[in-house]
């Protein structure tokens, strides 16, 4: 083989290496503050359905854990590649401002997870119907795909699979997902 070539197969493959390196360390920053604003945002929401009155020493505990956290220094700026989390963390920020409210402060934030979670659970059956339509109608395609490309052999059969994962999809999304 050519050396050439070898050595740039090298420099790709580090290149490629360094990228995928960048991206999951993105990626597991992102999802960690992700779970933080989750965390917060639960502690807000137990906090709310706590009956009666709350004590101080627990809402100063619950605003001390909520204050935001220093971000850690990137050198690429991982927070421009998970903008999701971001949200996120806003979020738990302004459910936080919005349960020390007095006094319905704590009902309101309440009110705002309940809705969240409601258009949460439809967004997630809805994406399961979509996932359903697009890989029963891959199956579908690549079933005249392979009966066309080899018209004598039952190799088509093999785009059961695809099939019947969407029509799991689909009927989950319908009929077993968790309405409102």
């Amino acid at each position: 083989m050519d050396e050439n070539l070898v050595s740039a197969i090298g420099v790709v493959g580090c290149a490629a290496a360094i990228c995928a390196y960048l991206a999951v360390k993105a990626w597991v920053n992102g999802n960690r503050r992700e779970r933080e604003a989750f965390y917060r945002a639960e502690a807000i929401k137990k906090v709310a359905e706590m009956r009666g009155a709350t004590a101080e020493p627990v809402l100063e505990v619950l605003r001390e854990a909520l204050k935001p956290q220093p971000e850690p220094v990137s050198a690429l700026g991982s927070q421009i590649w998970n903008p999701r989390a971001w949200e996120k963390v806003r979020r738990s920020e302004i459910l936080a401002n919005i349960a020390e409210k007095k006094p319905a402060g704590p009902e309101a934030a309440l009110e705002i997870l309940r809705e969240e979670e409601r258009i949460r659970g439809h967004r997630v059956r809805q994406g399961l119907k979509l996932a359903g339509m697009i890989t029963g109608g891959a199956g579908v395609g690549l079933c005249v795909f392979l009966h066309q490309l080899l018209p004598d052999i039952p190799v088509y059969l093999v785009a059961l699979i695809p099939i019947l994962v969407g029509a799991a999809f689909l009927a989950y999304g319908f009929v077993l997902a968790p309405g409102d």
